[in-house]
């Protein structure tokens, strides 16, 4: 992961980042709303440990950025408590613009985990952009008779409460989309919790768990060498890395649709016109190929969007995912 985050730095620092408008002294980033902001170096908090996608998203948003404004944007990582120690640093920081947050969905379903969030992900943040989505891939172990999702799913109707399944940890995204589609499907499959994807990873390889929700980078390769069969992604089309594999929803399961996705956000009071000109700005960066075709090898499809866009979008995910934990009962404390 070090390497990659060296190459994607050199791979911006090599880029004709002027030939799309965001040069160091680019008049498209330089002008306009945000007046004399930034006026001291800004720091972009990711909630999570250096070497992941979002870590890596941070530091290739970063460097261009930094070279446009003409003051450093300094990554720092603050991981913890499902990403709600970095959350809520940011959500307390001075509202002038200066301290960012980039996160996951995890945003807007870990308060829902706790009977006393320190932070209301709606009300306390002001969206900036949404950065990028990414699915989820439903896989077994090739020792699974199953072919496909319908396949899977007779066969654990016909063995009652012999089949689990396993997410990269308790009120994870893999484990919220295994509840959605346990009760969809009509399925008793039993979770199995485990602390990051690299173990869970190694238990499906491993046949320990018959069948998991994980990254489409993590399941690519294993896919292409047969150890594990993709039944299903998350989403409304299918992934460009797993283009053979159908969507739940073409495997007849509803409420699967939803995508994860990768977003910024300043504290709630910060001035309209600095989140406007943040906005812009990061999205100039998302367009440029170098920083496209990066995060495309990570799972990470980047889209941009408007501050309103993005907090519509917070707004109905943090709606629907509280209302799966509820129902499901999912508690972290």
């Amino acid at each position: 992961m070090q390497a990659d985050r060296r190459r994607i730095l050199s791979w911006l620092g090599a880029a004709p980042l002027a030939a799309g408008g965001i040069g160091p002294c680019g008049p498209a980033l330089a002008q306009g709303a945000g007046g004399n902001w930034p006026g001291r170096p800004v720091r972009l908090v990711v909630p999570y440990p250096a070497g992941g996608a979002t870590d890596v998203l941070a530091r290739a948003l970063a460097e261009p950025l930094g070279r446009a404004w003409g003051k450093p944007v300094v990554v720092e990582n603050r991981p913890g408590a499902s990403g709600m120690i970095g959350a809520d640093a940011v959500a307390k920081a001075e509202p002038d613009g200066h301290t960012a947050l980039l996160t996951i969905t995890t945003l807007v379903q870990a308060p829902s985990l706790y009977a006393k969030a320190p932070f209301d992900p709606v009300r306390d943040f002001a969206p900036v952009s949404q950065l990028g989505t990414t699915s989820l891939v439903f896989a077994v172990h090739n020792s699974v008779p199953a072919a496909t999702l319908a396949e899977f799913i007779a066969l654990v109707r016909s063995r009652p409460r012999q089949f689990s399944y396993g997410s990269f940890g308790t009120g994870s995204s893999g484990h919220l989309y295994g509840e959605v589609f346990n009760e969809a499907a009509g399925l008793d499959l039993t979770h199995v919790s485990y602390k990051g994807e690299a173990p869970e990873l190694n238990d499906l390889l491993g046949g320990q768990v018959p069948a998991a929700v994980i990254s489409v980078m993590g399941a690519r390769p294993h896919v292409a060498s047969g150890r594990l069969r993709a039944l299903a992604v998350t989403g409304p089309a299918r992934a460009p890395q797993l283009p053979d594999v159908p969507t739940f929803r073409e495997g007849g399961i509803a409420g699967m649709d939803s995508m994860s996705w990768f977003g910024l956000l300043l504290p709630a009071a910060a001035p309209r016109a600095v989140v406007e000109k943040f906005s812009a700005d990061v999205n100039r960066v998302l367009a440029v190929p170098a920083v496209r075709g990066r995060m495309s090898e990570m799972g990470v499809v980047l889209s941009g969007s408007t501050p309103d866009a993005f907090a519509d979008t917070m707004r109905s995910d943090y709606a629907r995912w509280g209302q799966v934990i509820r129902t499901r009962n999912i508690r972290l404390d």
